[in-house]
This record gives structure tokens, sequence and C-alpha cells, in this order.
């Protein structure tokens, strides 16, 4: 099993665990703003080297899943797109991404970023383009 498939099992079971309010209830959507808002707050940490698990202390605490921030990748910038779209209970959005890699070496990647505001405040990354 990959890392990068383990963190995305992981992360599920979280989600699954912190939505789960009820059998048959249907969760309320995302907040689009505070989501968006969440999404820069986490990336702004990133790309300032901070590390993860130090949005866990803020209030209230934000809980991230990345596998290359946690893989010590450095952020240099990032673009969120306009247009997102709700997902289930969480609103979904693409970033493009300005990374160096641990080796040095420069790269620009989209990805997708899960990010939902009920019971938690937790930003996934789902995949990479």
């Amino acid at each position: 099993m990959t890392r990068q498939l383990a963190i995305v099992i992981a992360t599920s079971a979280l989600l699954v665990g912190l939505g789960s309010s009820g059998c048959g209830k249907a969760r309320p959507k995302a907040d689009a703003d505070l989501a968006r808002e969440t999404l820069r707050m986490a990336l702004d940490a990133w790309k300032k080297g901070q590390p993860a698990d130090s949005l866990k202390d803020r209030s209230p605490p934000i809980n991230v899943a990345d596998h290359e921030w946690r893989g010590g990748f450095a952020l240099l910038d990032y673009r969120v797109a306009e247009k997102d779209q709700h997902f289930g209970s969480d609103l979904r959005c693409q970033v493009e991404l300005s990374l160096r890699n641990p080796k040095g070496k420069t790269l620009t990647k989209k990805a997708t970023y899960s990010v939902g505001t009920n019971n938690a405040l937790i930003v996934v990354r789902e995949d990479d383009e």
C-alpha cells in the first residue's frame, strides 16, 4: 500500500467518524466561504514553512492531510481556482501548487482539496492532476 493511499484511507475513516451524527441523516453542506478561508489558512501556513500539525493548535483547530506537505515539500506559491463545487458535505477546491521537493527541484502541480466545515475544520488533499 502506498503512503498516499494509506493517508487517504486514514483520512476517510476520520471524516466518517467525525461525520457520523446519526443513521440516515444528511449532513449540511460545508460553508463555502469558511471552507475557502480554511484552505487558504492551511496553504499560507505551509507556505510560511509551518508543519501541518501546527494548525491543530489554533482555535478552532484545522486538521490537515497532505502527503507532500508531510513529506517535506516546500510550498512556494499557490493559486486556488475560482470555481469550486460541493461534494457530499464538503467543498472540493482545485489548487495549482508551486512546490520544491526535498531534493531542491521545483515543480507545479494541480491538486484537489476537500474541505469540511461541519463538526471540525478539515482540509484533505484528494489527488494530483
